[in-house]
């Protein structure tokens, strides 16, 4: 837990920080362990991508040792060719979760299973705590839940949301990105402390636009203060627009239908079976 480890705390913001003997830092967590392994010096680096901190890279020593200038320079051009490598493998997990959304699409016509692969690949391929899908229900004014991942079930059913009480929404709605990257300090929420209570820290919302029009929200959640980078915003508007095709989609067949069935309704009616082909 990040609250509990002031040295990742500032490694993360993208310093270096070195422990030359962990058995005179009242910092260090699990010193039992620490110990047991035969642990006496540490020294942590950022992992970096995109000029920021996604990970930490650490060296340890089993015996206390003073780490030099030179030897954090060696480790943190290490951490910045992992943090490379790192960011390409991110690259090609956006491109099979787009691809493998684009296939289901053009297979099924079930709404729900795509929603849920948005919703899960949104999550699952950055790293993020939870996502959901909320599509705007008109007459009422709310945004309907219509699929999720990693949310409870209390989060989920904690009320409506009324478009009128949420500003953020609001925002979002009018084709907007919206960013909310320290819940705490955010008054745009219509329900700020059932989000906390929930372990949510930052959120991101996209529209789902269909003909240049706002039909829902696609929502990612992160358990830390996070601002979400360009490239991470980018993959996530594809896969908005990925949700908002496969919702016309359902939409235009459900259309469909119900023409064919109207028209199968008419035909029986205007057909005299045995005496009169129907006029038509």
């Amino acid at each position: 837990v990040l609250k509990k480890h002031p040295v990742d705390q500032k490694v993360l913001k993208g310093k270096a920080v070195k422990t030359k003997n962990i058995l005179k830092e009242p910092h260090v967590l699990y010193l039992e362990e620490a110990k047991k392994e035969g642990i006496k010096s540490v020294l942590s680096v950022p992992l970096m991508a995109e000029k920021r901190a996604i990970g930490v890279v650490r060296v340890y020593t089993a015996v206390p040792h003073d780490f030099t200038a030179a030897e954090i320079d060696r480790l943190r051009a290490l951490a910045f060719l992992g943090g490379i490598l790192a960011e390409r493998a991110r690259i090609w997990d956006k491109m099979r979760a787009l691809i493998k959304i684009s296939q289901s699409i053009s297979s099924t016509l079930s709404l729900e299973k795509v929603l849920q692969m948005v919703v899960e690949n949104a999550a699952k391929t950055l790293g993020m705590r939870a996502s959901s899908i909320r599509l705007l229900d008109e007459e009422k004014g709310t945004l309907e839940v219509k699929a999720a991942y990693g949310l409870s079930r209390a989060y989920l059913e904690k009320g409506p949301v009324e478009v009128a009480k949420s500003p953020i929404d609001r925002e979002c709605l009018k084709c907007k990105v919206v960013s909310a990257p320290d819940i705490r300090k955010d008054k745009r929420l219509q329900y700020p402390e059932e989000i906390i209570r929930e372990g949510i820290m930052a959120l991101l919302s996209l529209p789902l636009t269909v003909r240049g029009k706002a039909i829902g929200v696609l929502r990612l959640y992160t358990s830390v203060p996070y601002t979400f980078s360009e490239s991470e915003i980018d993959f996530l508007s594809a896969l908005a627009c990925q949700g908002a095709i496969a919702i016309e989609n359902a939409r235009l067949f459900e259309h469909i239908k119900a023409e064919y069935k109207d028209l199968t309704r008419d035909v029986w009616k205007w057909y005299d079976w045995g005496t009169h082909f129907p006029k038509i």
